[in-house]
């Protein structure tokens, strides 16, 4: 699947990609003016103007501004795009209208005319400009449509409903005029089923392009509130993606689509906070519309040249987007000296929880293989068999002969090495093991995510499964999983930074002090005299993700009542 993309169709039209000249005129929106300024839940003060333009509503020096910033930016020379992008550019009586469009068209060599505006403000004398507009310059009204669900228009505060859009599209389609679709998908509430829906409705109708955006939470916005609050969260880069595709699926192949991501100045954004940029993105989201179910379409290639993916429930990537496969060896497999210790032929046992795509399990098993002394032996858990589905996609020889092997009888040995591989929930999956272990990997998702195996009370189970100056090794260096290490009795210590700002860790049965280094004191004080270190409580092991984070947040709040403060600051 291929789209058209504006800027191919106007090199079509014209020869080359005009470029946009944003010019914000001194209009409102008519439901600011009715509601106090308030307008939609997601709009920004200034009703998102270009940022050469922000502080001045002069025409004349807009246009100037704009031409030169086109120039410099993107080596952009005449004839341009007219962009009436901010607030509602019909939004006043039509002698104002008239006045505003023909000084703005008379300073610069346009052909083309984009006026973004609401459907409930195009009164039949402005259709009637509009449509002598469009005899002297292509004219593209882009309508703020957002979803068509009316119950979201009303929770967003648009001030009109989907019919309003309908009775928009079909006078300006009748107008020979054509028109795009400004959409915004992960709008609170909304599922990728809502954005099917109006994807649906909107093919239905004559718009010629869509404009869509991911939804940003914009500081001095309601939006911004209910986020603070925590009664919404906004998609991810992956989340809006597959909710795109989903769209664009339902549209005609002869659509135009004029954008495909949000933008706004960094500083003003407070959420979401994606690791992609907008070409990274773009190039997943092509990805995917070529690929289609290909495993790897959904595959993130790190920085080693591995690749890990996205969990869709954790909201987060196995490994680190710095390298997938480096991190295994450096978290798990160099600071636990498991190299040095076969070399002089030991036989080794690591219980591997969370096997995932089975980096660490591999890293473990290849250094067996090329010190080719001693034995290793691995028992992985995994809640979820479809990772391995995920895995055996993945290119490396050895990679695949593992999770082939695993897959067919969830075992697998080589010459110095050998794997079984238990399915279920680690909390459960503990408590038949008889047998311990030199080396604990512990490979979770983060604990805000994945708090069910960062708890107390399952660290507590693992160190009754440790041998003596036995390890649990992990990414993690969070002070609540810290302090759960501690208050076990267990020598934490830090280990090298890798992808992350802060060391992973290593919590020691005995007094070892050959791993890793020791903690600082100021954090060792953070962990045992502030609510910062109080670990996650799962008494019986079978609690809920929400449950325990919710016992915490209970435990954090008595505690500050009591006067124990969020942080130690010494």
């Amino acid at each position: 699947m291929k789209l058209r993309l504006f800027s191919a169709y106007l090199t079509e039209k014209y020869g080359k990609a005009l470029q946009r000249i944003g010019i914000s005129l001194p209009l409102s929106c008519p439901h600011r003016e009715k509601d106090s300024g308030r307008g939609c839940i997601f709009c920004a003060d200034d009703g998102n103007r270009s940022r050469h333009i922000k502080n001045t509503y002069d025409i004349r020096k807009q246009i100037s501004d704009g031409i030169s910033y086109a120039r410099r930016r993107y080596g952009a020379e005449a004839p341009y795009i007219a962009y009436f992008q901010s607030f509602t550019n019909t939004n006043a009586k039509l002698e104002t209208l008239k006045k505003l469009y023909e000084e703005a068209l008379s300073l610069a060599d346009f052909k083309m005319l984009v006026i973004a505006t609401r459907p409930d403000c195009l009164p039949d004398d402005v259709l009637t400009y509009l449509a002598e507009l469009n005899k002297r310059y292509e004219l593209w009204i882009e309508l703020g449509v957002q979803s068509a669900n009316d119950k979201t228009l009303e929770f967003i505060n648009r001030g009109h409903d989907f019919k309003s859009v309908e009775n928009a599209v079909l006078k300006l389609d009748k107008l020979g005029i054509k028109t795009a679709a400004h959409i915004i998908l992960g709008l609170p509430g909304e599922t990728i089923d809502d954005c099917v829906r109006t994807a649906e409705k909107i093919a239905a109708l004559p718009f010629k392009a869509v404009k869509v955006h991911n939804l940003m939470v914009l500081r001095n916005t309601p939006l911004a509130k209910l986020y603070a609050d925590g009664k919404f969260t906004p998609w991810n880069e992956y989340e809006y993606a597959d909710a795109l595709l989903a769209f664009v699926k339902k549209m005609s192949e002869d659509m135009i689509y004029m954008r495909l991501t949000a933008e706004a100045d960094e500083e003003e954004i407070i959420a979401p906070s994606w690791w992609m940029k907008k070409g990274q993105f773009l190039e997943h989201f092509h990805k995917l519309l070529e690929k289609g179910d290909d495993p790897l379409s959904h595959a993130v290639k790190t920085e080693d040249g591995s690749y890990t993916f996205y969990h869709p429930e954790y909201r987060q990537h196995f490994h680190t987007v710095a390298g997938a496969a480096a991190e295994s060896y450096k978290k798990f497999v160099e600071p636990s000296g498991m190299k040095e210790r076969l070399a002089q032929g030991e036989n080794l046992s690591i219980l591997d929880i969370g096997f995932g795509l089975g980096y660490n399990a591999l890293a473990a098993i290849s250094t067996a293989e090329e010190i080719k002394s001693g034995n290793l032996e691995l028992v992985s858990l995994e809640k979820d068999l479809k990772t391995l589905d995920m895995a055996s996609a993945l290119p490396g020889e050895l990679h695949k002969s593992l999770i082939d092997e695993l897959r067919k009888k969830q075992s697998f040995e080589s010459s110095y090495s050998k794997l079984e591989l238990l399915v279920g929930d680690a909390r459960s999956q503990i408590k038949s093991l008889t047998q311990n272990f030199d080396y604990i990997f512990l490979d979770a998702f983060s604990p805000e995510s994945n708090p069910e195996l960062w708890t107390y009370d399952f660290i507590r189970i693992l160190k009754r499964h440790l041998k003596k100056d036995g390890m649990i090794l992990t990414y993690s260096a969070a002070f609540p999983v810290r302090g759960a290490m501690l208050r076990c009795g267990l020598n934490v210590r830090e280990t090298e930074a890798f992808g992350r700002r802060k060391g992973g860790t290593v919590a020691i049965n005995g007094t070892d002090k050959s791993c890793g280094k020791e903690l600082p004191e100021k954090e060792i004080a953070i962990i045992k005299k502030s609510t910062a270190g109080l670990p996650y409580r799962d008494p019986a092991l079978n609690s809920t993700r929400e449950k325990i984070l919710k016992r915490r947040e209970s435990t954090v709040a008595e505690l500050r009542a009591r006067g124990i403060p969020k942080w130690f600051k010494g």
